[in-house]
């Protein structure tokens, strides 16, 4: 390069003022190599190939199902894997290589996550946050919730709910969580027996409601951004891009239905 790009500093070494701008281009750079290994590997299968993709849970059951199917009808040489991860951990996984393409989400009062800010982002919709309770709740007949109000409720919640313990401890209050779940279907089955109450998201019940149960969005709360996250090059193999346009496609397809419902509001570029 020109010029020094560690230093000795004890028994350890140290980066320089230039080898400090190489490392930031460093994750970059891996990424341009691994995406030209990719495509030539996708080319040499005739357009087909593999692609790593991490994503989040609600998005098990709603986009990524619909977008496999489409792929498998208009690529169905390209190979799909699906691994589920909190947006920290997708975040982790793109940035190092470990995954080809995250579906991510975060809310849309906050900047941008540390990290995105050399990567390809391309929004997909938003959603609200809905309260999901039995039908026999004392407010299952209100168009709408506010948090305040449930307050002496049991909660039936997933294991990341720190937005929703500090929005309680905003109000005044803390929450009595009888249940930590992770599982959708096993929340819903919680709440349908009485247990508690939960909070669970637009996506997520979109596609299933368990029977006895009624869902209301809840009040002053931020919407969720559902994007993809990828290094720019990645966007360049094919198998990436079919992809991507599957995704892209099932994202406009829930959207559309949505409407129907007063949500889903696409974001789509």
């Amino acid at each position: 390069m020109g010029a020094p790009l560690v230093v000795r500093v004890g028994r350890g070494l140290q980066l320089t003022e230039i080898g400090q701008v190489l490392a930031q281009h460093a994750d970059a750079i891996f990424s341009a190599m691994r995406a030209a290994d990719q495509e030539v590997s996708s080319a040499v299968a005739q357009r087909g190939g593999l692609v790593r993709l991490v994503t989040f849970q609600s998005s098990c059951v709603t986009l990524v199902p619909q977008a496999i199917e489409r792929l498998a009808a208009t690529d169905p040489d390209v190979r799909v894997t699906v691994a589920q991860a909190e947006p920290v951990e997708a975040r982790r996984q793109i940035r190092a290589g470990e995954a080809d393409l995250g579906l991510l989400c975060n809310w849309d009062n906050e900047p941008l996550p540390e990290g995105e800010e050399t990567m390809l982002r391309l929004d997909l919709m938003t959603d609200r946050r809905f309260v999901v309770m039995h039908e026999d709740h004392r407010l299952a007949g209100r168009a709408t919730i506010d948090l305040a109000e449930l307050a002496d409720d049991s909660w039936v919640m997933e294991s990341f709910r720190d937005r929703f313990t500090a929005a309680c401890a905003s109000l005044g209050f803390t929450p009595r969580v009888v249940a930590t779940v992770d599982d959708v279907l096993a929340v819903e089955a919680l709440v349908a027996a009485g247990l508690g109450v939960t909070l669970m998201s637009e996506l997520s019940l979109h596609t299933h409601l368990s029977p006895g149960l009624v869902c209301r969005p809840l009040n002053n709360w931020p919407l969720r951004r559902t994007y993809l996250l990828l290094w720019p090059d990645r966007a360049q193999v094919a198998a990436v891009t079919a992809t991507l346009r599957a995704i892209r496609a099932a994202a406009r397809n829930l959207t559309a239905a949505g409407r129907a419902m007063g949500g889903l509001v696409d974001t789509d570029s």
